[in-house]
């Protein structure tokens, strides 16, 4: 059956050369000189063309595999931490955090009656990161720990998206306003986590990515055009 499938295949490619000749201007003909072409130079140009435009249709073919694998992927991803019990956990602690840090403070003392609450751990992120790790209460250590997790897989598809393995356009459609949202909220604490640590490279990706797209948000232009391609 594949036979078939490769026979019908060249002869469509054989058809293409010789209706690409035609129609060539008389110039071309001249500097060519095809009207003087033997049988063996017209099965050569023939193979020529067949080559060539395998290997654009090759090329073609390439590049929509990549990018059908970069959307899988990328949807694969997001599915999968959908589903992630711990990953949702840390991101709606670390949103009512950024809220409301005495909201959040009451209810991990409501969960954790055995702990002492204090009025000394009403801080934000920022002061909390200015302390030790060994300062810290047991409040302030977990959400201090919700936040890292955050970052780090928000900085994991950064990476990806900006090195080109995950698929910008279908990630900015379900995350852009999450994403920049995110990162304002973040960003002081960011900075004084890089202050901490010496490192200014710190979740530099995912800053870099939220700064593009809050420069070039997601419009409905975009949603509309996205559509149509598909």
């Amino acid at each position: 059956m594949k036979f078939k499938h490769d026979k019908v295949y060249y002869l469509w490619l054989i058809v293409l050369t010789i209706g690409l000749l035609i129609p060539l201007p008389q110039k071309i003909y001249t500097i060519l000189h095809i009207n003087t072409w033997s049988v063996s130079d017209w099965i050569y140009a023939i193979q020529t063309t067949i080559i060539g435009v395998s290997a654009i249709i090759a090329v073609f073919t390439i590049n929509s595999s990549k990018t059908i694998s970069k959307e899988k992927a990328t949807l694969e991803i997001i599915l999968s931490d959908n589903n992630d019990i711990h990953l949702i956990e840390a991101k709606s602690d670390l949103l009512l955090f950024l809220k409301n840090p005495k909201h959040f403070y009451k209810e991990y003392y409501i969960k954790h009656s055995d702990l002492k609450d204090s009025a000394e751990e009403y801080l934000d992120l920022p002061a909390i990161l200015k302390k030790d790790k060994d300062e810290l209460s047991y409040a302030q250590e977990y959400i201090r720990t919700k936040m890292l997790t955050v970052l780090s897989r928000h900085e994991f598809y950064a990476i990806g998206i900006n090195s080109g393995l995950l698929d910008e356009r279908l990630f900015k459609r379900m995350h852009c306003s999450n994403f920049i949202q995110l990162w304002e909220q973040v960003s002081p604490s960011v900075n004084q986590l890089r202050i901490q640590v010496n490192k200014d490279t710190l979740f530099k990706d995912f800053e870099l990515l939220a700064t593009k797209w809050k420069a070039n948000p997601l419009t409905v232009e975009d949603i509309i055009k996205a559509n149509k391609k598909t």
